[in-house]
């Protein structure tokens, strides 16, 4: 079996492969554009010859390729063994480069992006095409905390009832959600599976699967699994972000020309957080899911609107964060999760290292990272390490490099640490870098975690069983 690797070396960095029959020696630009029309399974049933490993992550090239302006991209371009690649060329099958670079055309004049970018349509296609496979994932995420007692309800049930007209009741669709977000949050707040799958940053559909193999995600990629669930079940929803200050509406507006520019505008602040509003039978509902030590939010309006007024306070293990929280246009809160799933090839370093997220932050533990050159700067990390423990009154932490053979008991194997570690080296794009990288447990103790903050007059409804028949 032959193999197409197309990497998009001007976007995320992410790989594409697609695979080929050995018999085919080249393949026209032109049928591969036909060939990336259908998903894999409908392309089988057109006749074409060839098969992708990973169907989800293939639906996100797809999107690339046939829709780039949708993305925010210009047209793409096609490189093999320095050819550019087009209509009435071949990619060769046969010569000893089968990598594609996929590459961005300049843009004459500049190109300009459209405000009329949506997520939702993308998330009812994908979710179309592999029902199935999604169905069983969010069914699986969601009811996997219940007790034997307690009724499971499948997606498609909520799905099914809304496309008969019969509706669902709302305070069964609240109980439905608040279990969805409960499970979002008790997913691990972690950055490790990016780097043990490569990955940068997943989307929301993407975040589901990942859910099922035990892993998790940071804020953004829970919000985007959650807004996925809130499009293919019906409900309106819209992004909050949070940032370190206030913000005018001028700031706001800015945010919106930054993503039109095409890069040619500078970011005007940095977005530290992603919540979601959703709305349940005209009332909304204010959503943070994203775990850690960021507690469960699920407020309606009147509890919510403090939040707005005053921003809240972010424990994030060595120091406290204030959060001020916005309300933005949905498209910016789109555009937002395609810049992070389309254009930052090192997404998982920032969050890890640069914005000190480390690898994971539990109830129980903080699981950081740093690149470990030897001598006064190992030195230095350390130390650093060390008095974070001291000066939170906290066990002392726990360093785990090449040659560590034991370490007391966590959350996590000795072997688990030794392979994120490995990812992580595998994933870091300096070849001539010749240190290692040293993993640090740092033990938390529960006074590091906050009780949910639900909304009291969710309480008595959300004791009760699911009821998705008509009230």
């Amino acid at each position: 079996m032959n193999t197409l690797i197309f990497e998009d070396v001007d976007g995320n960095g992410l790989q594409y492969t697609i695979n080929n029959s050995d018999d085919i020696d080249e393949w026209s630009f032109t049928g591969f554009l036909e060939y990336m029309k259908f998903s894999p399974s409908q392309a089988i049933d057109q006749g074409f010859l060839f098969s992708v490993d990973d169907h989800l992550k293939h639906e996100r090239f797809r999107f690339l390729v046939n829709n780039p302006e949708a993305t925010m991209n210009r047209p793409l371009a096609f490189m093999q063994n320095g050819n550019k690649i087009e209509t009435g060329d071949q990619f060769t099958l046969s010569e000893s480069s089968q990598l594609i670079e996929v590459s961005r055309k300049p843009a004459i004049p500049p190109a300009n992006l459209s405000p009329n970018i949506s997520l939702k349509d993308r998330h009812h296609s994908v979710f179309h095409l592999y029902e199935d496979m999604l169905t069983n994932a969010i069914d699986q995420t969601v009811n996997g905390g219940l007790t034997t007692d307690q009724s499971r309800t499948s997606v498609s049930t909520i799905i099914e009832s809304a496309r008969d007209g019969r509706g669902n009741p709302a305070a069964s669709i609240l109980r439905y959600l608040l279990r969805a977000a409960t499970a979002i949050h008790k997913a691990p707040f972690e950055n490790w599976s990016k780097f043990k799958e490569a990955i940068p940053f997943r989307n929301g559909y993407e975040m589901w699967l990942n859910y099922v193999n035990g892993g998790g995600g940071v804020c953004s990629e829970k919000t985007a699994s959650l807004k996925f669930l809130c499009d293919i079940i019906g409900l309106e929803s819209r992004p909050v972000i949070g940032t370190q200050s206030k913000l005018s509406a001028e700031n706001i507006e800015s945010l919106g020309d930054y993503y039109l520019s095409n890069g040619n505008e500078h970011l005007p602040f940095d977005i530290k957080h992603l919540l979601l509003e959703v709305d349940v039978n005209e009332e909304t509902y204010l959503i943070d899911m994203t775990g850690g030590n960021v507690p469960l939010i699920f407020l309606n309006e009147k509890d919510a609107e403090v939040y707005f007024k005053k921003g809240y306070s972010v424990r994030m293990v060595s120091q406290t964060d204030k959060l001020f929280l916005h309300r933005v246009p949905t498209w910016i809160g789109d555009a937002h999760l395609l810049v992070c799933e389309y254009h930052l090839s090192d997404a998982h370093f920032d969050l890890a290292f640069d914005q000190d997220l480390g690898l994971e932050i539990s109830e129980t533990q903080y699981v950081a990272a740093y690149f470990d050159y030897g001598g006064e700067s190992s030195n230095r990390m350390r130390n650093h390490y060390e008095k974070l423990g001291i000066s939170q009154k906290l066990d002392p932490p726990i360093f785990i490099n090449e040659q560590t053979s034991h370490i007391p008991a966590t959350d996590h194997s000795l072997d688990f640490f030794k392979d994120a570690r490995t990812s992580i080296l595998h994933s870091y794009h300096d070849p001539s870098y010749t240190g290692d990288v040293t993993i640090v447990v740092q033990p938390l103790r529960n006074n590091f975690w906050r009780k949910p903050m639900i909304s009291r007059n969710l309480l008595p409804i959300l004791k009760e069983p699911l009821n998705l028949s008509p009230e």
